[in-house]
């Protein structure tokens, strides 16, 4: 009874020191289970702000790629679309320096500079704006060309000769006497028959009247002279002024205006005013702004061309970036799994 009485106090001594124990665990496993669970939420934490990030650097990726393709798409994924470029550029370089300046000879240059290009692309849907360059650069060959330097310098001489010109009624010139006066002058009485008569001859002489086919004009005083001159010379450098701007009108008022003048105030009879108004008719039929021809065909059709190849690879790229955004998602889920 003893012995039992033993074994049933042992056994209570230590389910006693089991609970212990097992409080004494507890107790020393709950703050580990905390420390456990607010890891976890750490991770979570940490898993999503890098879930956040790979998407960010996947947004970026795909919208550096679509740049991309559309730089590609622009340039054409090669040196052609650099070549093109450069031909639109020489176009419009030919058409503003023909319409805005009229410069046939750079007009000329470019549109054969952008032809040789295109010579060099041997691209067959460019085979039409080639055929137009062709017609243009005919038609600029028809263009007459004007010397505007050489025109400008023979006005320059013209207005330096202005000053010798001879003014009508700047001389004074004694009427020309008749062969009846003349004869009159040397008449001599043979015999005393002839002396009445010489007698008559000598006292008619002193009131000697004379017929003019054009009313006699006073000589013009030197201020007026003056100004005649200064008033053609003007002219001229009106007319020299009109040829550097292109002003046709202008150009041709200016010498009809000088040659009147040389008509109406200078006199025909001096070889200089002569050979002056032969160098105004002939600088008269210079015209000095010949009608040019259009050169914008070429370009319109270059550009149409080009909005034609953009259109067509444009599908391709949508297409592309289609791709790219359905392989996304996926890689992303695979990163998630990963770091789960």
């Amino acid at each position: 009874m003893v012995a039992a009485w033993f074994s049933w106090h042992e056994l209570q001594q230590l389910a006693g020191a089991q609970s212990g124990t097992e409080s004494r665990l507890e107790n020393r496993l709950e703050p580990l289970q905390s420390a456990l669970s607010g890891m976890g939420e750490t991770l979570r934490n940490e898993r999503q702000q890098v879930d956040l990030q790979i998407e960010e650097i996947l947004r970026k990726q795909q919208h550096t790629g679509d740049q991309v393709s559309m730089l590609a798409a622009l340039v054409g994924r090669s040196e052609q679309g650099w070549s093109l470029a450069e031909v639109e550029y020489l176009l419009r370089i030919a058409n503003q320096r023909l319409q805005l300046q009229r410069d046939v000879k750079t007009a000329r240059l470019a549109l054969q500079a952008a032809d040789a290009r295109l010579q060099e692309l041997a691209d067959p849907q460019f085979l039409k704006v080639r055929e137009q360059l062709a017609k243009e650069l005919a038609s600029l060959q028809t263009v007459t060309h004007v010397d505007s330097d050489g025109v400008s310098a023979r006005l320059g001489v013209l207005m330096a000769l202005v000053d010798e010109l001879t003014v009508e009624g700047s001389k004074y010139q004694p009427p020309v006497e008749t062969e009846t006066e003349q004869s009159v002058d040397t008449l001599t009485a043979q015999d005393w028959r002839e002396l009445p008569a010489l007698l008559w001859s000598v006292v008619s002489d002193l009131f000697r009247i004379r017929e003019h086919d054009k009313p006699v004009s006073p000589m013009l005083p030197p201020e007026r002279e003056y100004f005649l001159r200064e008033n053609l010379r003007l002219q001229l450098s009106a007319a020299r002024l009109a040829l550097l701007r292109d002003d046709n009108v202008q150009y041709q008022a200016a010498l009809s205006t000088a040659r009147h003048w040389l008509d109406e105030y200078f006199s025909a009879s001096d070889a200089q005013v002569k050979e002056m108004q032969a160098q105004l008719e002939r600088l008269s039929a210079v015209d000095v702004t010949p009608t040019l021809p259009d050169v914008s065909a070429s370009l319109r059709l270059l550009r149409q061309r080009l909005k034609l190849s953009e259109r067509q690879s444009a599908p391709a790229v949508r297409t592309d970036t289609h791709a790219t955004e359905t392989e996304q998602p996926s890689g992303a889920g695979d990163n998630g799994d990963d770091a789960s």
